[in-house]
């Protein structure tokens, strides 16, 4: 009996056990399900979050070369600015420079105006002082001619070339002087040698009619050395005694009395064409 009873509790015993151990089983059962789905469950979560972190890294990397080009886009910037502020230095100095320059013209400028007008003083009083003289300056030419049988050509007294207008007229009077010279000493010489031939016809000089002759031949001037030597105190003399006296009034009467001729053919040439 004790052993029945003994073995009855033993075997109570493993009933109860093996009871619990079958609710155990059960419920780890239960719990390795649970465990499965909740592996199934985090797999599936696992995708997608690598689903996700790859798209995020590709953002990433998308975000990291959009840096970069941002980096070398602002480096590019950072240069630009940095040589544009370089330059607005320069045009600032430059700017400076330029308005120190234009100050110091506006004085050069001032002070060259002041001469200008200095200048255009001091010409039009010596304008005015040439054509205050020229007057007496044409007179005293119109006489000097005068004595020569020349008068000076019309004088523009409406000149619009103010002070150069005299001057250009005498520019014009001496290019025809050099004529006026000439002829005047050609004419004085051809008096001269009248005067000269008739003092010696007065004395009685027969070789006057062997010069006179149409094919006598004159000698050089080179080869009468020996005689102008000769003659030199017959020359004094008759410089002195006549044409200083009296030889050259008459040339000068003479060159008078062809400008008055001259100046009457002029005048009358054209009274005369009117009335034919």
């Amino acid at each position: 009996m004790g052993s029945a009873r003994k073995d009855e509790h033993n075997c109570l015993a493993h009933s109860a056990e093996k009871a619990r151990l079958l609710d155990r089983i059960s419920t780890l059962e239960k719990e390795n399900k649970a465990l499965e789905n909740l592996r199934g469950s985090l797999t599936s979560e696992n995708e997608l979050l690598k689903g996700r972190v790859s798209e995020q890294e590709e953002t990433i990397s998308k975000m990291q070369e959009k840096m970069s080009l941002d980096e070398s886009v602002l480096e590019n910037l950072r240069g630009v600015v940095e040589r544009d502020a370089a330059k607005v230095v320069n045009l600032q100095t430059e700017v400076r420079q330029l308005k120190a320059d234009v100050e110091r013209k506006n004085v050069k400028i001032s002070e060259l105006e002041k001469e200008v007008e200095e200048d255009r003083v001091m010409w039009e009083s010596a304008s005015q002082d040439i054509l205050n003289k020229s007057a007496a300056i044409r007179e005293e030419y119109r006489k000097a001619l005068a004595s020569f049988g020349a008068e000076p050509s019309p004088f523009p007294e409406d000149s619009e070339g103010g002070a150069s207008g005299p001057l250009d007229w005498l520019l014009g009077e001496f290019e025809d002087l050099g004529r006026i010279l000439a002829s005047v000493s050609d004419n004085t010489a051809v008096m001269t040698c009248e005067s000269v031939m008739a003092v010696l016809a007065r004395e009685g000089c027969r070789e006057l009619e062997t010069i006179g002759v149409r094919d006598y031949a004159f000698p050089d001037y080179a080869e009468l050395e020996e005689e102008i030597t000769k003659v030199q105190p017959v020359k004094k003399a008759f410089l002195h005694k006549f044409w200083k006296l009296s030889g050259r009034q008459v040339v000068q009467e003479a060159a008078r009395w062809r400008l008055e001729e001259v100046c009457f053919s002029f005048y009358i040439l054209p009274s005369l064409g009117e009335q034919t």
